[in-house]
């Protein structure tokens, strides 16, 4: 098995996180999510839209990569209010410890910013993810993304005790 190597995000990657992004939630959430909502999630169409919106905002957020040899594996960020946007591993590579690697990685930044919460919104497909890593589910919603709407679970996670 390669080695996982956790580095920072740099805006070159930004074509092969988006195109990860889209191979996996096409392919990987499919068991959760109806065809309708993959396509309104990651739309063909808009894909030019996310490249450009991703570039900037992969650059303000607190970004990690996963590399393993010459391509990414795997990538997650975190705001400055400790709102973990992304997370997202290659679809060929998925369970190898990855998501697991890039959580840490997040988690000890937040702990170095004095952040002591972190939340996200959870997909299904990630949802028990979430939970073995100590996340707790604060509820249930859809989002809308095209007329559709997308079941995704608002949890969160204490890194500093009150």
């Amino acid at each position: 098995m390669s080695e996982i190597h956790i580095m920072p995000f740099q805006q070159k990657d930004t074509a092969e996180i988006v195109n990860l992004f889209y191979d996996t939630v096409r392919e990987v959430n499919r068991a959760d999510y109806s065809e309708e909502a993959i396509a309104a999630w990651a739309p063909e169409e808009g894909k030019e839209n996310v490249l450009n919106e991703w570039r900037s905002s992969l650059l303000e957020n607190q970004t990690f990569v996963a590399r393993m040899k010459d391509q990414i594996a795997g990538f997650a960020d975190i705001r400055a209010e400790g709102y973990v946007d992304r997370l997202y591993v290659h679809k060929d590579k998925q369970r190898m410890g990855i998501a697991s690697d890039l959580l840490m990685e997040i988690e000890k930044w937040a702990r170095k910013e004095d952040i002591p919460l972190i939340w996200t919104f959870s997909s299904i497909t990630a949802k028990d993810f979430f939970e073995r890593f100590g996340f707790e589910l604060i509820g249930e919603e859809n989002a809308e993304r095209k007329g559709i709407l997308l079941t995704r679970f608002k949890m969160k996670k204490m890194l500093i005790e009150e």
